[in-house]
């Protein structure tokens, strides 16, 4: 066993140790965000110095701008911590910076010693704790299979190096003891379990208010957002758990479902300015408690609360964390919990994929920043509901405002995924800039490889870019982190498709619809893999069934009596009239209807509405290289050109 000296800092009842990244107040874990204990570090080190403003700044939040009023909250804030109320800690040197006036003492530590049991049989002697977050469970922690929450932090009385050896060896003897002997006892638990994939059930709301409904599903896709950062753990998107939401399920059951090693489940309830949350993981294969906790906190802790839970999760997983995803997994990107609490419902709402939902996400995204300014994530998430889901909006207002909500997140936190993700979007659906969407794709799965949605979109720009095979591989990582999805296969099915590879795209459209037979698009898309194998009556049928369920039914007789008497191009015929009915009173893609004149084999029309394609910026040409049903154009010269035009030749 390693020993290390460990240098505190003490003063009044406080307790600093920026090995554990902890404060105690006489023995009782003080409540700090990462960014506060840093505040506070830096000026106990300086104690009795003035540490300037520009100083504070330019260390606590590198990288960064911030505002001045950024800082001066957070002061307050740790001022709040120390029950500061009388400046006796910190005091303000108008126009200059901070300087701490307490008594502070230097404290060389060799003997504070850790011991963790958190699963039967399972002792933890840890010398060097990680950085755990500054949040501590209630005396009623869950106790399951025998799983017993202990923490002993014992001062050995006396410096002397006899005394400690002492010590030290007693404690080795118990930890022999309980590891060797009980390990002969074949207590299954007496080792690390190795788990690599995880789903986060939505948190039960027992909360009678429907004003709280969002705060179980809020607090689920806030940890999955977390631990998606985890770059060893597949995490199931909130897209694949949400149907767990609101109903009596069994936990056991619905990780097998999900095809996940553990399952983290739990429930939340808000009684006035309390917060209860009681959690669990389980390991799915031996259907045991790895760890269980309860939380009741203040509302205005909910952050940390979230910071604990993720950190235990990974601690009991034995998932290697480096210190980049250490770091961010306790991070928080805003000290004010009313700002966190609009966010939350903005992600409830964004998750619902509807107009109204989408529309309403954008108002709680709004009010969130209107509450806190940098609030990078709100920023992140309101470019998200313009990039994502331009809903109710044209192209060209949509992706203009993800563009300035992604980057004024960026300028506030670099490191936000989900806004690299937007940028990608716009850069690649909009500003037709293909090394830029590149680097914010790339960029955006260095910060979130666990997010489904960044790989289903990167898939979709490098099929683009004609990079089958590295396209293939993102759309397969996209099918693995949610296996589930009918989506996720029918995505396979679409890369298939523009790789014309169309017997494969007909195989994983058969599987989506043998799983959801009123999925619409694997109808669509199966009718048109079905067209370029030469197979019309099924392609036909298939396209019937596809308008059938979207609400066109009132045109299937006409398509149908199209076919019969006219055959595959009279069916073509009557989808062009169609076409160009519905585009008297509503908005048709010109890429769509060149699509539709290029089946007709009528050169010049497609050409004419490629062309006006590109002067509307209609974002489906960004598939002109690879689209097969443009590939009777490919060797015309205009089409040739408008390839060179794109960039895409």
């Amino acid at each position: 066993m390693e020993e290390h000296a460990k240098r505190c800092f003490e003063f009044g009842p406080f307790r600093v140790d920026p090995v554990e990244r902890v404060l105690l107040r006489e023995g009782e874990f003080v409540a700090l965000t990462s960014k506060l204990f840093d505040l506070l570090l830096l000026l106990v080190e300086n104690s009795g110095r003035v540490v300037e403003k520009d100083r504070l700044m330019r260390e606590i939040w590198p990288d960064t701008f911030v505002e001045e009023g950024n800082l001066t909250q957070n002061i307050s804030v740790l001022r709040k911590a120390l029950k500061d109320d009388g400046h006796q800690y910190i005091q303000t040197v108008p126009r200059r910076g901070y300087r701490f006036v307490g008594h502070v003492r230097g404290v060389v530590d060799e003997s504070d010693l850790i011991i963790e049991e958190h699963s039967v049989a399972r002792v933890v002697v840890d010398e060097q704790r990680p950085d755990l977050p500054a949040v501590k469970p209630s005396s009623e922690t869950a106790q399951v299979s025998g799983t017993r929450p202990l923490r002993i932090t014992r001062r050995l009385p006396g410096r002397t190096p006899l005394l400690i050896s002492l010590a030290l060896a007693g404690i080795a003897i118990a930890f022999t003891y309980f590891f060797w002997i009980r390990r002969a006892e074949n207590i299954s638990s007496a080792s690390p379990v190795e788990i690599r994939s995880i789903a986060v059930l939505p948190f039960q709301t027992l909360t009678a208010s429907t004003a709280d409904e969002y705060l179980g599903l809020g607090i689920t896709d806030a940890l999955i957002a977390k631990l998606s950062e985890i770059r060893e753990l597949k995490i199931r998107p909130t897209s694949a758990v949400r149907k767990f939401s609101g109903q009596e399920r069994n936990a056991m059951t619905a990780g097998r479902e999900l095809n996940v090693d553990s399952v983290l489940d739990g429930n939340v309830q808000r009684d006035g300015e309390t917060l209860r949350v009681s959690v669990q993981l389980i390991d799915v294969r031996e259907g045991r408690t790895l760890w269980a906790g309860k939380f009741d906190e203040k509302f205005t802790n909910i952050l940390s609360v979230e910071d604990a839970i993720s950190m235990h999760v990974a601690q009991a997983m034995t998932v290697r964390l480096t210190e980049d995803e250490r770091s961010r997994l306790g991070k928080h990107y805003t000290i004010d919990p009313a700002a966190h609490e609009l966010y939350l419902q903005g992600r409830f709402y964004l998750n619902e994929f509807t107009e109204d939902g989408t529309k309403l996400a954008r108002k709680y995204f709004e009010q969130a920043i209107a509450r806190d300014s940098h609030y990078g994530l709100a920023y992140s998430g309101l470019a998200e509901s313009y990039a994502f889901g331009e809903i109710g909006l044209p192209p060209e207002e949509a992706f203009p405002r993800a563009r300035e909500a992604a980057t004024r997140a960026l300028e506030i936190d670099e490191t936000l995924g989900e806004a690299h993700a937007a940028l990608a979007q716009v850069a690649f659906l909009w500003d037709w800039d293909w090394p830029a969407a590149e680097k914010q794709f790339k960029r955006a799965l260095e910060l979130t490889p666990g997010d489904p949605e960044v790989h289903h979109m990167y898939a979709h720009y490098l099929t683009a870019m004609g990079r089958f095979e590295e396209g293939l591989a993102e759309s397969r990582r996209l099918l693995e982190l949610d296996p589930l999805s009918p989506a996720s296969r029918n995505h396979l099915g679409w890369h298939y498709l523009y790789a014309h590879e169309f017997d494969q795209a007909i195989e994983q459209y058969k599987l989506v619809l043998a799983v959801d037979p009123n999925f619409a698009e694997a109808h669509r898309q199966l009718a048109e893999a079905y067209a370029e194998k030469g197979r019309f009556d099924d392609a036909v049928a298939e396209t019937l069934k596809r308008w059938e369920l979207i609400g066109r039914g009132d045109e299937v007789p006409a398509l149908k009596k199209a076919f019969s008497e006219l055959g595959w191009k009279g069916f073509w015929q009557r989808r062009l009239q169609l076409a160009l009915e519905r585009g008297k009173h509503s908005y048709m893609s010109p890429a769509g209807t060149a699509t539709i004149y290029a089946a007709l084999r009528d050169t010049p029309q497609a050409l004419g509405w490629l062309e006006r394609a590109y002067r509307e910026h209609d974002h489906d040409l960004v598939y002109l290289k690879v689209d097969y049903g443009w590939d009777s154009l490919r060797s015309e010269p205009r089409f040739q050109e408008l390839l060179r035009r794109m960039k895409l030749d």
